[in-house]
Parts: structure tokens; sequence; C-alpha cells
């Protein structure tokens, strides 16, 4: 096998990987979004404040792993491959021709923080700021029904 066909295989699995990883976080994303419409669908039917301070505490948890989640795909996976993807690209020469996908920027590294900076954006800090916002109803809810419990 050629150099640089060993080179577009070892680009192929880059790009492959990147894409499975940018699957596995939005199906995070989507796994709390179902446990948001759980928690709301157990408060109403079943009118068990156990379960439902249970299923709140779920909620937070679960977007908490989510924003790790989320900022480890970015900086410990794309960050990385882009970097191999580029250096592969170059190594072909496709860096000559403007690469293959020139106008791309490659993704920056990204923090919890970076969420509440609304003048960026890319796809990570809007599932970012979507973990965020599920994180806060989980607690929002937690605490009204809790109160709502109590008092």
């Amino acid at each position: 096998m050629a150099k640089d066909e060993v080179l577009l295989k070892c680009m192929e699995m880059e790009w492959q990987d990147h894409f499975q990883t940018r699957v596995q976080t939005w199906h995070s994303l989507e796994m709390e979004a179902l446990l948001a419409v759980a928690l709301i669908g157990i408060d109403w039917k079943l009118e068990n404040i156990y379960a439902t301070l249970v299923v709140s505490f779920l909620l937070i948890l679960a977007a908490y792993f989510g924003v790790l989640i989320t900022i480890r795909h970015r900086n410990g996976v794309e960050v990385p491959k882009f970097k191999r993807i580029i250096r592969i690209e170059e190594e072909l020469g496709l860096s000559k021709l403007g690469g293959l996908f020139a106008d791309v920027k490659p993704p920056q590294e990204i923090k919890w923080w970076h969420a509440f900076y609304l003048n960026r954006s890319s796809t990570m800090l809007f599932i970012l700021r979507m973990h965020m916002i599920l994180m806060a109803f989980g607690i929002i809810y937690l605490v009204s029904r809790a109160v709502q419990y109590v008092g």
C-alpha cells in the first residue's frame, strides 16, 4: 500500500470517528430531553413527590454529565482529530490546493463558561447550552416541587 493511500485511509478514519463522536454528543442531549419529558409525565401522572424528586435529581445529574461529555468530546476528541486531519492534508499536499475544507476553521477548545458568551456560536456550544438549560430546568423543578411539598 502506498504512503498516500495509508494517509487517505487514516484521514477517512479520523473523519468517521469525528462524526461518531458528534452522534454520541447529540444522543446524550436526546436522553436528557427524554428525561425532562418523563419528569413532567411522572409528576403529573403519579403525583408522587418522591418519584418527582428522584427523576429531577436524575435529570440534573444527566445534564451535568452531558456538560462534561460535550466538553470532553470537543477538547479531547475533535480538536486533536482536526489537527491530525490538517497534518495529513499537508502531508498529502492538499493544503496547497486549499484543503478539503479550506473555508472551515478547526474547532477551538471550549470551557463550560463559554456557553454564556452569546456572541459565539457553534454546534458544540449549542449542545452545551442545551445541557445547561435542561440542568437549570431540573433544578428549578426540583426546588419548586420540594418547596410545594414542604409548604
